[in-house]
């Protein structure tokens, strides 16, 4: 954390705790691990079960998971397993109430894939880089529905999880670089040729590693922020392309919406097939772009910096209310083209990269309500619609309340929201209070109604 946002852990309430330890065989392409895990009950009822997602067995991340043991202070509980071997729930012995908290240990090992070709390729070694998102098992939301295990199709975002904090130990070969969402505090090198890095993190959803021999790193500052570029090292010049759009995406969001809490922020280089993916004080570039100057490259660097505020610090439901992190980051966008290359490129990327998608699925009857989960819009329908249609809502939201009044709605959303879940429901009364202004009617036009002629 910042010295100046330091005093945000005194506001969490109960955070979960993750004490994981892993040691990755990068040959053998295995990991083997345990963690420990301190969950309080945070909510009104009391819980007979805990549910972990195992991220790993999902066909999106392409790996496989096993769970060697599992004990729940300090005894055996049982155990099922659902949605092909992705979820597991631990059934306790005496429901937990609200307000208790219990410990639980699970050793683990991970089976990580050579290839790019399972989903976006986000958790594979490929190309000398390895990349393991959520390679432990992972406590989702309780909610109003209960416990959120869905399994997301795999062009969409998959991670449904409360703020927690996270101290994890990672023995890796001693010439390894390596980038986490944490920041390390010390490292110790052992007489095997590995080496031990402890890494600590701020309040964050989830946690990720990236790392290659490769690797080359060059970093900035920002309002007292380290930003780190980790590039391959033909890539030199585009590893410095993209530090540049993401030290200007991260001080203009920082004067724009709210301070960036975490004192490091790491973009990556990695060989996924999406654009790029957003974690808690780490994005991942595709390696695709690096060759390139501005164009897509410098929209991926921007979105996915714009994610740091909302998916890392305001949670959703990524999985059921796709549009309200994606079609808010996509539109957060705009402010960096206008800050950067002023109003008349920022008019220019709103029409190239929103109308003009939204347009061609309007005149071929695609149109779709922007408000439904992920697994209601085919692969084909899932982009121009939430990350095309949706962002007009935002515009069409701006040009309604100007642009002084929205930037204070995205504060007080910020506000209210931050290291928390929002919903629809809460975004749209934070706009109407700052607004003052009854929203209804554009939310019901932009978000909940399609159109089956015309722009």
């Amino acid at each position: 954390m910042l010295p100046e946002t330091a005093e945000d852990l005194e506001g969490l309430l109960n955070p979960t705790l993750y004490f994981i330890n892993l040691a990755v065989d990068v040959e053998g392409l295995v990991l083997t691990g345990s963690e420990r895990v301190i969950y309080t009950n945070n909510e009104d009822v009391e819980l007979e079960e805990i549910y972990f997602r195992l991220f790993p067995n999902t066909p999106g991340y392409g790996g496989k998971m096993e769970i060697k043991k599992a004990m729940v202070n300090d005894e055996e509980p049982q155990v099922a397993y659902e949605l092909g071997g992705s979820a597991m729930k631990v059934i306790l012995a005496e429901p937990l109430a609200p307000g208790e908290e219990l410990e639980i240990e699970i050793d683990f090992s991970v089976e990580v894939p050579s290839t790019t070709e399972h989903g976006y390729g986000l958790f594979c070694y490929a190309e000398e880089v390895m990349a393991i998102p959520n390679f432990y098992p992972l406590i989702p939301v309780y909610d109003e529905e209960g416990w959120n295990v869905e399994l997301a199709p795999e062009y969409g975002d998959a991670v449904y999880s409360d703020t927690s904090l996270y101290f994890v130990k990672l023995t890796v070969p001693c010439d390894m670089v390596v980038a986490t969402s944490g920041r390390i505090v010390e490292r110790a090198d052992n007489p095997d040729g590995t080496a031990t890095l402890t890494y600590v993190s701020g309040p964050m959803r989830d946690f990720n590693v990236v790392m290659s021999y490769e690797y080359e790193v060059i970093s900035t500052t920002v309002n007292g922020t380290i930003v780190n570029s980790y590039y391959l090292p033909e890539d030199e010049a585009g590893g410095e392309r993209v530090l540049r759009y993401a030290s200007d995406s991260l001080r203009i969001y920082n004067e724009l919406f709210g301070r960036y809490p975490f004192s490091e922020l790491d973009v990556v280089e990695t060989p996924t097939k999406a654009g790029g993916i957003e974690y808690p004080g780490l994005i991942v570039v595709a390696d695709r772009f690096y060759e390139r100057e501005r164009g897509f490259f410098e929209l991926v660097a921007a979105h996915e910096v714009a994610h740091q505020w909302w998916y890392s610090l305001v949670g959703s439901d990524q999985v059921d209310e796709p549009w309200l992190d994606e079609a808010l980051t996509n539109y957060s966008t705009v402010f960096y083209y206008e800050s950067v290359y002023g109003k008349e490129e920022g008019e220019s990327f709103i029409k190239n990269y929103f109308e003009e998608a939204y347009r061609k699925v309007v005149e071929e009857g695609r149109d779709m309500a922007v408000a439904q989960p992920v697994a209601a819009f085919s692969r084909e329908d899932y982009g121009p619609i939430v990350y095309g249609k949706g962002p007009l809502f935002f515009h069409s939201l701006r040009g309604e309340v100007g642009d002084k009044v929205y930037l204070a709605i995205m504060q007080e959303y910020l506000r209210r929201h931050k290291y928390g879940i929002a919903t629809p429901e809460s975004f749209l009364e934070v706009a109407e209070e700052v607004s003052k202004r009854e929203l209804d009617s554009l939310y019901e036009e932009w978000l909940l109604s399609p159109r089956r002629s015309g722009g």
